[in-house]
């Protein structure tokens, strides 16, 4: 808190009732010397080091700053001045800051990034409620800082994300040695109910494909192959050599249980670097009919038209498929509204793209160029603006890059507040978001993504309301029984999935009325719970996942390593699901409670500090 305005007398009053066991976190200096807290001389910090938080974080400007005296437990540091600590105050504590993080117009998250998670977890502030909505991007041969590919521990690391998209291309390599194993990683996805998506990436193939089909390869502008950072580009403006890659894209979409499919990033390389420029393979050459360097803008336009065709092209192939009925569809693309130049430079136009998603039943994620990254985490807010206006109208919602930055301030990617901050931004309106990656997002960050989701949602004494499905908690965190607008509802130990819109919870102790529905990946419109049933209203575009304490009679279902059991349900519109149980079903909750501790994240601080 700050505490301006305050005179002697007040703060005398908030230093007695921190003496008297109570918590409290301010940057008021004057606050802070009521409280002992002694100041240092003004020196001269840059960054800081912060628990939380991997390496220094660079402040926007150097700034002077009075550092903390005294018996204070150092939070954050520069050199050896404390820049955040925390102090005994009788039986009481203050989290004492040396600057202000809300100051000078700033967001919060600049200068001490781990703040809002401090301070959530030193007030020991009552958990609120979570969002299921997350879906994250993992390519299990690119992932670092220690990550493990292996099935389960991805599964694990991922219990929050609705949606896995897996890269695609791993089981096509050179060696079938070093081919990934799909389906084990898909079990241990569905295991936890969470859904997996087949992710490629054209022009991208394979690199088999790239190997078996030189003549395949696109063309840069200075005649080279088109091999531009990771991927090895192929083009598939010529139809023979669409017609070569084809199989190997249904493949991917029918050798494995995927629950969809997305067709990512299937733009052109800029002329940033002529070395890179593409597409000058000699069938885009054909097609466009002249000389590119002689009429660069018409060139350009051609550019674009393929790029929105091929995606369509893409679409089609896809919803082609034998099992297609059963699949969900996803186009990535980048928007070119906040950066027109660059989006020419691609050949992205998201209002094209967006009636190719719309004819072909896909939802649209849209992610902000490279040149927006430096820009701070509430520039979500423009673009979710942005999608909300799309001609014509087709889901859409965003897709937030954690990667390392140019700029690399305050961290070299997105952590902490500023990571809780975009999430919550970007998500606000669509209720949903994509992550890249799993690979690039700590653990400990990617714990808080389902609470940041949330961060819209309100909690009352009498409820809570949201504009989407919510996870809320019991205050006490331990009841079983819940009515839900006087209806009964099958809650879990202290949790409970919650419809949107407004809603009176009444918990109470006592024994479970019947079966627990503890994870729901749809948008639950109404629910209703016997001793041996439990009935689902929901809306969900694709395939739908349920987690329960108990096993259905009457439905297929994998036990959750979590606790509980996962259960496949029907999507693509309204569905109204009933699962059966046995009188007195065994609950698994006790297990469950172990897990969920893992995923439980208070919406910090900063965010509520956000939305007021």
């Amino acid at each position: 808190m700050t505490a301006a305005g305050l005179d002697a007398d007040q703060r005398a009053r908030v230093r007695r009732w921190v003496v008297g066991g109570h918590r409290l976190v301010t940057p008021d200096p004057n606050l802070l010397t009521a409280l002992g807290v002694g100041r240092g001389p003004a020196t001269d910090i840059a960054s800081v080091r912060m628990d939380g938080v991997s390496g220094d974080a660079l402040w926007p400007a150097p700034r002077m700053v009075q550092p903390l005296l005294g018996r204070v437990r150092a939070v954050a540091t520069a050199r050896d001045a404390v820049v955040a600590g925390v102090a005994d105050v009788g039986k009481g504590q203050v989290l004492a800051l040396a600057v202000d993080p809300f100051g000078d117009g700033l967001e919060g998250h600049e200068l001490l990034p781990a703040l809002g998670r401090v301070a959530d977890s030193f007030a020991r502030a009552p958990d609120g409620p979570q969002r299921t909505g997350a879906e994250v991007y993992l390519d299990p041969g690119s992932l670092h800082n220690g990550v493990s590919a292996k099935p389960a521990e991805l599964a694990r690391r991922l219990a929050g994300a609705r949606i896995v998209h897996v890269a695609g291309w791993n089981a096509d390599n050179g060696d079938p040695r070093f081919d990934y194993d799909y389906r084990a990683l898909i079990d241990a996805l569905h295991a936890r109910g969470i859904l997996a998506y087949a992710w490629v990436e054209p022009p991208f193939v394979s690199l088999r494909f790239w190997l078996d089909h030189p003549e395949c390869r696109e063309k840069t502008a200075t005649g080279r192959d088109a091999l531009v950072d990771w991927r090895r580009l192929i083009a598939l403006e010529d139809p023979h050599c669409f017609d070569l890659a084809a199989p190997v894209f249904r493949k991917i979409a029918t050798a494995y249980p995927f629950d969809g499919v997305d067709v990512a990033e299937l733009y052109f390389e800029p002329d940033r670097m002529r070395d890179d420029y593409t597409p000058f393979h000699p069938s885009a050459l054909a097609q466009f009919g002249g000389d590119p360097n002689a009429d660069a803008t018409a060139f350009r336009a051609f550019r674009t038209r393929l790029v929105t065709d091929l995606n369509d092209k893409m679409l089609r192939l896809f919803n082609g498929v034998a099992n297609a009925r059963n699949l969900g569809f996803t186009l990535t693309v980048i928007d070119n509204k906040a950066d027109p130049a660059f989006g020419q430079q691609i050949g992205s136009d998201i209002d094209a793209l967006a009636g190719v998603a719309a004819r072909n039943g896909a939802s649209l994620q849209v992610e902000d160029p490279f040149t927006q990254w430096a820009l701070g985490p509430l520039r979500y807010d423009t673009l979710v603006s942005h999608l909300a206006g799309l001609t014509p109208p087709v889901p859409a919602y965003v897709d937030v890059n954690v990667v390392d930055r140019e700029a690399g301030r305050p961290t070299p990617a997105m952590t902490g507040a500023e990571l809780d901050l975009a999430v919550s931004s970007a998500s606000q309106g669509a209720g949903r978001l994509a992550l890249y990656s799993a690979g690039t997002i700590g653990e400990g960050d990617m714990a808080h993504v389902p609470a940041a989701m949330a961060g819209t949602a309100a909690i009352f004494d009498t409820g809570v309301r949201s504009l989407w499905t919510v996870t809320a908690r019991a205050p006490n965190g331990k009841d079983r029984r819940l009515t839900v607008d006087g209806v009964p509802w099958p809650a879990g130990p202290g949790l409970a999935v919650i419809p949107r819109g407004e809603h009176r919870l009444v918990w109470s102790t006592g024994t479970a009325i019947g079966p627990a529905l503890l994870r729901f990946t749809g948008e639950l419109g109404a629910a209703a719970v016997s001793t041996t049933s439990l009935r689902l209203s929901y809306d969900s575009r694709g395939a739908a996942y349920a987690v329960v304490d108990r096993r259905p009679t009457n439905r297929p279902s994998v036990a959750d390593p979590a606790g509980g059991f996962a259960v496949r349900l029907p999507g693509a519109g309204t569905n109204t699901v009933t699962l059966a149980f046995h009188s007195g079903g065994r609950s698994l909750l006790p297990f469950f409670a172990v897990g969920l501790a893992v995923l439980v994240a208070a919406a910090g601080a900063l965010l509520l500090v956000r939305r007021r």
